[in-house]
């Protein structure tokens, strides 16, 4: 029996169609959206109306899905990411609350040195491609007493594993897309938690 090679779809095309058809749908109803909504909240407990923060970098930002979390006060706040997936309705609500959407990578930040009081990011540098260069470049853009607030899913634990397949595995699945959402995972979730850990004491070793 002799087989030929089939074209494959570009892998980068895919992520990007997943993230907008289903991520929405598979990561943020059911339990995953309240492990998504925990996370969310983690990130910004110790931030209350009465803190405020000049200028604001939020990396990843996606579809401005961590927005109506933040709590404190700010004069500028920034969502980024790759790409612009933001609809309408998105892009409104972030503009209602003060904030803008911009594009930005995290390995080479279109910002000047000393540039934000605060950035923060959830579920991002296990996607890059350096997250050391990641790493430098928040501690770049940050000014000096500047916060850095980095949420690490701790992939490949058994807890992460776990919740995956409890949350969104499990809503993929009842879609017909498991295989679509483990194959993304594979190409996506480049770095363990463990070598990200390390990397962010190495590049903020002189920091507190």
């Amino acid at each position: 029996k002799s087989s030929s090679r089939k074209r494959t779809s570009n892998p980068s095309a895919a992520s990007s169609l997943w993230y907008q058809d289903y991520y929405r749908q598979t990561s943020y109803s059911g339990a995953a959206n309240i492990v998504q909504s925990w996370m969310h909240r983690t990130l910004e407990r110790q931030w209350k109306p009465s803190i405020h923060f000049n200028h604001v970098l939020e990396l990843g930002g996606n579809i401005g899905e961590h927005a109506p979390f933040v709590q404190h006060q700010f004069e500028k706040y920034v969502v980024s990411d790759l790409h612009d997936a933001l609809s309408p309705v998105a892009r409104k609500s972030l503009s209602d609350r003060g904030m803008i959407f911009a594009i930005a990578d995290v390995q080479k930040l279109p910002y000047q040195n000393e540039s934000f009081d605060r950035v923060l990011n959830t579920c991002l540098l296990h996607h890059v491609d350096d997250p050391e260069e990641a790493f430098s470049e928040i501690r770049r853009v940050l000014t000096p007493g500047g916060t850095a607030d980095i949420f690490l899913p701790s992939d490949p634990g058994l807890m992460y594993r776990w919740s995956k397949k409890l949350g969104p595995v499990r809503s993929a699945s009842r879609m017909g897309r498991k295989e679509v959402k483990t194959l993304v995972d594979a190409r996506e979730h480049r770095n363990h938690v463990g070598a990200l850990i390390r990397l962010a004491h190495h590049v903020f070793r002189h920091d507190t």
